[in-house]
């Protein structure tokens, strides 16, 4: 765990399996697997120092508009933003109190601001937007960065790109790489990159677990999701472990390759925030998986720390 950055070296990139709102009122051991994965990174993020000015949030959740098109990143820049109750099942007669969660938390209109310039003059195209954060985001901080423990430096949330073309989203994440770099003698702090998705998604897998018309059937769909899964995740770590950039970038964009992709990402959304924060590392000295491994048919739970 590293408890301080070295002065003119990159802050580090983290990806985190964010999982749904579930994954704070239910009782499983994978919940309570899930959970303290995520509030270990929480912990580790908490030491480092010198401290970020801010943590930059790239959400499976946030993706920009259609309405923008292809090649159009958003960056939020509102002032006091709320909470987004944007769950894909409605709790309504299941669990109402969860549209009672807060998670409070700082603003900075200014450093979004700050980030916009720094994409438009990195040769992407941005827009300026006001959005609440999205559950991607607040519920695994819930659990990194609890009340008793709050996270004591601002949120700054950028979108993906819209869309299927997967490199952009590496290029995403290479143009806000040297936002990264904390200058210490300076007295400059560096952006923290924190991307929010899954390693596996895949509702329709699940759908056809559900589905099935028979208990025999039900667990022969199981089995066959959860060889995918397992196998989807594993080719992923390795894409991901790779310390040379150019390596990793290869070895990522041809998962989409694979008969298990689309399976495990019938839609990208979830899979794009890794992309920016493999963009993001660029060569790393040291990629390591974090927590307790969690696959699931249909979900993957993968944390990761570039640095």
């Amino acid at each position: 765990m590293p408890s301080a950055v070295v002065p003119d070296r990159p802050l580090p990139v983290y990806f985190i399996g964010h999982a749904g709102v579930g994954l704070l009122f239910r009782e499983s051991p994978h919940n309570r697997i899930v959970q303290d994965n995520l509030r270990a990174v929480g912990e580790e993020i908490r030491a480092i120092s010198p401290r970020p000015k801010a943590i930059l949030t790239f959400s499976g959740h946030f993706e920009a508009g259609e309405i923008h098109g292809p090649g159009v990143i958003e960056v939020n820049v509102k002032k006091g933003t709320y909470i987004m109750h944007d769950f894909v099942n409605d709790f309504h007669d299941s669990a109402p109190f969860v549209y009672e969660y807060d998670w409070p938390h700082q603003d900075a209109p200014e450093l979004a601001t700050e980030v916009w310039r720094h994409l438009t003059k990195s040769g992407i195209k941005a827009k300026r937007v006001e959005r609440g954060v999205d559950h991607g985001v607040w519920v695994p901080f819930k659990l990194m960065f609890p009340t008793e423990t709050p996270l004591d430096v601002p949120v700054v949330q950028v979108s993906t790109f819209y869309g299927y073309d997967l490199e952009s989203q590496i290029r995403l994440g290479e143009a806000v790489a040297s936002l990264r770099v904390s200058f210490q003698r300076h007295s400059t702090e560096g952006y923290l990159i924190v991307a929010s998705g899954m390693a596996v998604h895949s509702f329709p897998s699940i759908a056809e677990i559900r589905d099935a018309p028979s208990n025999e059937t039900r667990e022969l769909a199981r089995q066959k999701v959860l060889k995918e899964s397992r196998d989807f995740d594993a080719h992923l770590r390795a894409a991901v472990a790779k310390r040379d950039a150019a390596e990793r970038r290869e070895a990522l964009l041809q998962l989409e390759s694979l008969p298990e992709f689309r399976r495990s990402h019938p839609t990208v959304e979830h899979f794009t925030p890794l992309l920016v924060a493999a963009g993001a590392a660029g060569d790393a000295e040291d990629v390591v998986p974090l927590g307790v491994d969690v696959v699931e048919p249909g979900m993957s739970y993968l944390n990761v720390r570039f640095a």
